[in-house]
């Protein structure tokens, strides 16, 4: 890769920035192993070790501007910024330093808490959702900083709570004006079927939500002398029901980058019943359905009602209720966005191809840093696989980290330039 960028380069300022990223490749290997060996899982979530870590290598690589945002002290944002010589436009490189718990540790073949490499992969918990993509983006202000041969500013959003609703991180941090840029990339993991696959312009969204249901609860051993209905059978009947008819009541419009439409998961979680003896009286299960563009909250809950009340018509044993958490809407920024064309030229030249503009299957933080606080955001652009992803021995390639840092880097400079002599002519 960098033999390839150094012939290929003509500009000095990108130069620089590619030698400073190459001498400390290793240095950033190193630095997303040991965001790895640091523990951010959510839940329960605390960041405090990982925001920490962050801190420190930011102003160790000269980025002195660097501060701690939270709503709550155990759930900080890590937010830095490094200013060019000139006012003018800026970018914002944005990713989660929170983890999901690594599940059934049986599953794993290593420690996942401690970064192993494997025929070329890096596997550990995080490692591409997201902490190589934010080791990268620490990097990349680091070389920014260096050459400091840039209009505008580059910062960094590096968010708590991604990985439980954002309510701690992007979420507050918007409604508190801290999230002010141009544009933003997120480094989510890009790849569905190979690495660095695709740019995701759009970011669907996710409506979160439960069902709970009523049944008669007595003892068991008279289940079968006395009418009751069952909670738990019903449950699973609806569930069933739900899971083959609900997107047909779902009302949206075909999306040329969301072709499948939405998608339902039903039974993500379920309890029921109380105990053995007592004839299950309750049951509830979770669901939720990844919306596209368009799709509003106010809208899939009448839908959601509108399934249930059908089904409860065609069953008067049923007895349903909607118990509504959330939803995050979808967000999608302008493929002519001069970001867009900036991160295509930068991955092209680190990559030696350029990806394809997309859809990222699931929600990201884009949620809130463009709907809430008003700031064109790439859904998804980072090392990883997204398949990988909240499973047991996530992995990535051992080189995603260093590539995404000269992607962000040269991206980010190419921006800044082309913003600045825009708005000088």
């Amino acid at each position: 890769m960098f033999d390839r960028l150094k012939n290929s380069l003509t500009d000095d300022a990108e130069r620089k920035i590619v030698a400073y990223l190459e001498e400390r490749k290793q240095e950033i290997f190193d630095f997303t192993c040991e965001l790895i060996r640091t523990p951010s899982v959510n839940p329960p979530g605390n960041e405090v070790a990982v925001s920490e870590v962050l801190t420190r290598r930011l102003q160790k690589l000269g980025v002195k501007e660097t501060q701690i945002a939270a709503m709550d002290p155990q759930r900080p944002n890590v937010l830095a910024h490094v200013r060019g010589k000139d006012d003018g436009p800026s970018i914002m490189l944005s990713g989660h330093i929170d983890t999901k718990p690594p599940g059934n540790l049986a599953e794993w073949k290593t420690d996942p808490f401690e970064p192993t490499v494997v025929e070329g992969k890096l596997i550990g918990l995080g490692s591409g959702d997201m902490k190589a993509a934010v080791a990268a983006m620490v990097y990349a202000a680091g070389a920014l900083n260096e050459v400091g041969d840039i209009p505008g500013r580059l910062s960094l959003a590096l968010t708590a709570d991604e990985e439980n609703g954002s309510l701690y991180g992007s979420k507050w941090l918007a409604a508190k004006g801290y999230i002010d840029a141009d544009v933003c990339v997120i480094g989510e993991p890009a790849g569905v079927l190979r690495e660095w696959e695709s740019i995701h312009l759009v970011s669907r969204g996710a409506a979160l939500f439960k069902v709970v249901v009523y049944g008669t609860q007595m003892h068991s051993s008279i289940s079968d002398q006395l009418p009751g209905v069952n909670a738990t059978l019903k449950m699973a009947e609806l569930a069933i029901k739900m899971q083959r008819e609900l997107r047909r009541y779902l009302t949206f419009e075909e999306h040329p980058y969301c072709l499948l439409g939405p998608t339902v998961n039903v039974g993500v979680t379920a309890s029921a019943g109380v105990a053995y003896g007592v004839f299950p009286g309750r049951a509830e299960f979770a669901s939720d359905v990844r919306t596209v563009p368009g799709m509003t909250e106010e809208q899939v809950k009448a839908d959601v009602q509108r399934f249930l009340d059908d089904a409860m018509t065609a069953d008067p044993d049923l007895r349903a209720e909607l118990d509504w958490y959330l939803m995050v809407e979808a967000t999608e920024i302008d493929g002519a966005n001069p970001v867009v064309a900036s991160l295509v030229s930068a991955a092209k030249s680190v990559l030696g191809e350029s990806p394809q503009l997309s859809a990222f299957p699931g929600a990201t933080d884009a949620a809130y840093i463009q709907n809430a606080a008003g700031v064109p955001c790439i859904a998804s652009f980072g090392p990883g696989m997204l398949p990988s992803a909240h499973s047991p021995n996530e992995a990535m390639n051992a080189d995603g980290a260093v590539e995404a840092a000269v992607i962000y880097a040269l991206a980010s400079v190419r921006y800044l330039r082309s913003q600045f002599r825009g708005s000088q002519s």
